[in-house]
């Protein structure tokens, strides 16, 4: 099995996963200190000949980036605007399995996150979180062919995994 973890900051599912016989892994992150962490976090635990670091924005390097049986998205779908793109390429790069964790979409955390995006800017940080529908993540991902396996609510966030319909996946 392989694996695609787009913004996979330390390496931490990576690192579990070849751990539990994933063989190859491509770690795609927008922060060249995570990506130096995670090589060297790799390095330190003899996985670093069994991952590829990218650095750069994962919907402009996709066209260049294989697919992989399992795509990951940890904490990314909040951090990123364009919500739609992200989550239809990574749909369309799973071969078997999406998992993705992103906040609720819940009243109170639409009415503070304006406030935790404002402090956030008074910090001199371009940084901005995201609240995107889950309705929306919902079904494009199913329109992308794949069904969803398991939901969980953990506080704040919401974990989804997602798994690939193969006869729809067979005729794209």
């Amino acid at each position: 099995m392989t694996l695609l973890d787009i913004g996979g900051g330390l390496g931490g599912i990576q690192h579990a996963l070849l751990d539990r016989g994933v063989v190859k892994a491509i770690h795609v992150d927008a922060s060249t200190a995570y990506l130096r962490a995670a090589r060297e976090e790799a390095q330190g635990r003899n996985l670093a000949d069994k991952i590829v670091h990218l650095q750069g924005d994962f919907t402009e390097l996709a066209m260049s980036i294989p697919g992989a049986d399992l795509v990951t998205l940890d904490r990314v779908v909040c951090c990123y605007d364009d919500m739609q793109a992200l989550v239809r390429t990574s749909a369309k790069k799973s071969g078997n399995k999406l998992g993705l964790v992103f906040p609720r979409d819940l009243w109170l955390i639409k009415i503070f996150l304006p406030l935790v995006n404002f402090i956030i800017k008074l910090r001199g940080s371009s940084f901005r979180i995201f609240l995107h529908s889950t309705q929306q993540i919902d079904s494009i991902i199913r329109s992308e062919g794949l069904t969803l396996e398991t939901q969980r609510k953990a506080g704040f966030w919401q974990i989804f995994v997602y798994s690939r319909n193969e006869e729809v996946h067979a005729s794209t």
